[in-house]
């Protein structure tokens, strides 16, 4: 829903635009501005609908609620017992009240429901807009994603004379793998900390092990791991790349021909990707009138708008100024491009006496990722140039 009226914002603002601009100018609309504006409206129009249509549904999930009364939902169920079993865990006798609830026991703890970890990966979601944008495959063991290769031509389209021969080409199909690496977090957690009735325990351990895990998994979606896909995140897999001698030579100019290199059918979901430092020079560009470049965002999610589109920001990009020769720096595009194969199980365990000494409870998550671009179209980057 918030996607959904944000873009309808960015469409207003956009036929906001055109008005004030024949209204400025005391002037009627162009033909180009009419049309413009015809079919921004229109697409106003169907995103209302469906607005519409998702309030209605959403209307009828609450109606669906309360004539249901006060029977827990199993999500409900699974939560309210986790929390009683980290409870009794941190107090010495691990219990728990609700024998419906999918828990399996060991010796040493307790494989926590589904819905918790479900949990964990819709935080992740929201701290990192990268694997938010990605194109997620939740699947077993290795898989193989068929795409078309474009780079030895396209079909093509010409006049033709009758009885003359049409020369036929066919689409080159090629493909990428993404294999299933297992990676493991650990959070530990007081049991003092617990034992504090006023604590949203597991609210705590769920916020815990996703900003560790959206960490681990952004930087791996940036820089990747060679040791384990040689064409692993963005920085050994995207294949278009501008390049500028130093930090002192980003422009306008520089980033318009990097926003320009993504073709205008994948400009609609597509965000500017930098370090904190890189976005404090960009933000210091000015255009011709004085005028940044970077406004800041009041509607988006972003902090800035930078030429019409988001700007995000991570700590597992170089700045510009300590980019080496040949480090990409700067990201930009429809991150779609960029696939993603989680497991379609992920293992937690809450660990009970491992971390006893410690007066502590630890919680393990096992699993598995690979991530490579899929769209070598949809993303740019900007490095800085090597000496070939």
């Amino acid at each position: 829903m918030n996607k959904l009226r944000e873009k309808r914002n960015v469409l207003y603002e956009k036929a906001q635009k055109i008005v004030d601009g024949a209204k400025n100018e005391t002037r009627a609309f162009t033909d180009e501005e009419k049309t413009e504006y015809q079919n921004t409206v229109a697409e106003i129009r169907s995103l209302d609908q469906q607005i519409q249509a998702e309030e209605e549904l959403r209307n009828l999930e609450l109606e669906k609620g309360s004539s249901e009364g006060n029977v827990d939902s199993g999500e409900k169920a699974e939560i309210r017992a986790f929390e009683n079993y980290i409870r009794s865990a941190a107090g010495g006798k691990p219990e728990t009240r609700d024998t419906n609830v999918n828990m399996t026991y060991g010796a040493n703890g307790a494989v926590i429901p589904n819905t918790i970890m479900n949990k964990v990966i819709d935080r992740v979601i929201n701290i990192s807009p990268l694997f938010a944008a990605a194109t997620k495959y939740t699947v077993k063991g290795n898989i193989t994603i068929p795409y078309i290769d474009r780079t030895g031509g396209d079909i093509t389209v010409a006049f033709a004379e009758e009885f003359s021969e049409l020369t036929a080409k066919s689409f080159k199909f090629s493909s990428i793998q993404l294999k299933g690496y297992l990676a493991a977090c650990l959070v530990l957690l007081s049991k003092q900390l617990i034992n504090n009735s006023q604590i949203d325990v597991v609210g705590y351990v769920i916020d815990k092990m996703a900003e560790k895990i959206a960490v681990f998994i952004e930087n791996f979606l940036v820089n990747g791991d060679t040791s384990k896909n040689a064409k692993s995140g963005l920085k050994n897999s995207v294949t278009q790349i501008l390049a500028i001698e130093s930090s002192t030579k980003i422009t306008g100019d520089v980033l318009i021909d990097v926003q320009d290199t993504i073709p205008d059918e994948y400009q609609r979901g597509s965000f500017w990707l930098m370090n904190p430092k890189t976005r404090t020079i960009v933000r210091k560009l000015k255009d011709g009138q004085g005028n940044y470049l970077m406004i800041p965002d009041f509607r988006g999610n972003s902090n800035y708008i930078l030429l019409g589109k988001p700007v995000y920001v991570t700590d597992n990009l170089p700045a510009a100024t300590s980019a080496g020769k040949g480090d990409h720096f700067l990201y930009y595009g429809d991150f779609t491009g960029l696939a993603v194969k989680v497991g379609e199980q992920t293992e937690v365990q809450l660990l009970v006496e491992k971390y006893a000494e410690q007066h502590a409870l630890g919680f393990n998550a096992w699993f598995e990722i690979d991530s490579t671009v899929e769209n070598a179209q949809k993303i740019v980057a900007l490095a800085i140039a090597s000496d070939s």
